[in-house]
């Protein structure tokens, strides 16, 4: 009987050991995939070094829409999260107390933690790193195109950011990275934004985007056996004694999200409550919400609003093939917009809708790598001399977050006639059907 009790022992130990070194602070691959509070660093290329050379070529404007950079999380959102940091110190009591299953060194982490007044006190407001992004994006581009962007006069950019702030300080740090703070910035007009296009469309805010409705698939997986079992694994992790609410456990997800710094690799001590699995489980809930609301779950809307952006790209690259147009046009917009020209372009598109009731883990729509902080489009109008000929034809390069944009065309490059083709239809796209109120409080999403 002692020994059976000896044995029953050992493997309770072992099983506890077992769970212990299942450590967050020291596992080699860490998962960084937050759908859009993904911190830029995580998923961008290098225009650098993915830039098209074609033969013959040389490029002769730019034309970009890109989101703002990483910001605090709003009003909405950190009331939640406020009402779930002060359980960093009932995760270390649990601990202390032997009820979890985290490591030590990743308790440690969490006392050591503490959340910066400006998070709280400063919603919405660009963070340090998102400046640091669009900062580096601007860099960048300014190395990979130096030569078509040197000396630029005021008429030769348009330089402007959507209504709000967070824009507004995004373009600005791009700019800087540019080397010339001096280059003038276009203020937006107020309800008048071409790459905000749905922001005071009271239509489209009552029908989709304030529609309870809108997240029914996201309420669906969160009954799931999947679901169901994510949230028994971490309220047994953290061994509290109390019951997590769907609520807590996204407000934990954004902490995790919101408090990693994708630029000095840190991650968040918040990360480490969560498995790989839970993650990508959180993560298909922020993509339910983003294909519902403006990607393909709400097609009718989407393609529209996408299609008003993408006419001014065809009317920007026809001026500036006829001589007469900018060098470079770029846009500081919102996750929002950037998931209704994924829709407008056909990007990104699976054969079947996502739903609540399944999680495809192949799926072509990822809002991590789609609607993200910083995340862009970048279109490139090169002209070409036909092969001994004094006659020049027009290609179009396109790149997504700084990759070739291998979906467009062949490979990421448009001839002007595939170009037109496809960009022509969204000159007759009209948002008539829009009640435009000016009461509205404009949607900077």
């Amino acid at each position: 009987m002692s020994f059976l009790i000896f044995s029953t022992l050992v493997m309770n130990s072992f099983i506890q050991y077992a769970a212990s070194t299942d450590c967050y602070w020291n596992s080699g691959c860490k998962y960084k995939y937050f759908s859009s509070k993904t911190p830029y660093e995580n998923i961008r290329g290098d225009l650098r070094d993915s830039y098209v050379e074609l033969p013959g070529c040389e490029p002769i404007s730019i034309w970009t829409v890109m989101r703002h950079g990483k910001k605090n999380p709003g009003v909405k959102f950190l009331k939640h999260m406020k009402e779930v940091i002060p359980y960093k110190d009932q995760i270390i009591s649990s601990y202390d107390s032997g009820n979890s299953l985290l490591c030590a060194q990743d308790v440690d982490n969490f006392r050591e933690w503490e959340v910066h007044r400006s998070f709280i006190e400063e919603p919405n407001m660009i963070m340090s790193e998102g400046y640091q992004e669009m900062l580096g994006i601007g860099k960048r581009f300014r190395a990979s195109f130096s030569k078509l962007l040197n000396n630029l006069t005021e008429e030769d950019y348009l330089f402007t950011p959507t209504f709000g702030p967070r824009t507004g300080v995004s373009i600005e740090a791009f700019v800087e990275g540019f080397g010339n703070e001096n280059y003038v910035i276009q203020k937006p007009k107020y309800n008048q934004s071409t790459a905000n296009p749905y922001g005071a469309c009271d239509t489209y805010l009552k029908a989709v985007f304030d529609n309870p409705d809108t997240y029914n698939e996201t309420l669906v997986y969160m009954r799931t056996e999947e679901y169901l079992d994510m949230k028994a694994r971490l309220e047994k992790k953290l061994g509290l004694n109390f019951t997590l609410t769907n609520k807590n456990i996204v407000a934990m997800y954004d902490l995790c999200r919101y408090t990693s710094d994708g630029i000095k690799r840190k991650n968040s001590p918040w990360c480490a409550i969560f498995s790989e699995q839970d993650l990508k489980i959180l993560e298909y809930i922020a993509d339910l919400e983003h294909y519902y609301r403006n990607g393909y779950g709400a097609s009718q809307y989407s393609k529209i609003f996408g299609g008003t952006l993408l006419a001014d790209l065809l009317i920007k690259l026809q001026e500036a093939k006829n001589g007469r147009g900018k060098k470079i046009v770029v846009y500081n917009s919102h996750s929002t917009m950037m998931d209704m020209v994924v829709v407008a372009l056909n990007l990104f598109k699976d054969t079947n809708p996502l739903t609540g009731t399944h999680r495809d883990v192949n799926r072509k729509y990822r809002s991590t790598f789609v609607s993200t902080f910083g995340v862009n489009m970048i279109a490139v109008l090169n002209r070409c001399r036909k092969s001994g000929e004094n006659v020049y034809d027009h290609k179009i390069a396109f790149y997504w977050n700084e990759r070739p944009l291998l979906e467009m065309c062949d490979g990421g490059v448009c001839t002007w006639q595939q170009f037109e083709d496809i960009f022509r239809p969204f000159l007759n796209v009209t948002t008539d059907f829009c009640r435009i109120d000016t009461e509205v409080q404009i949607k900077k999403y």
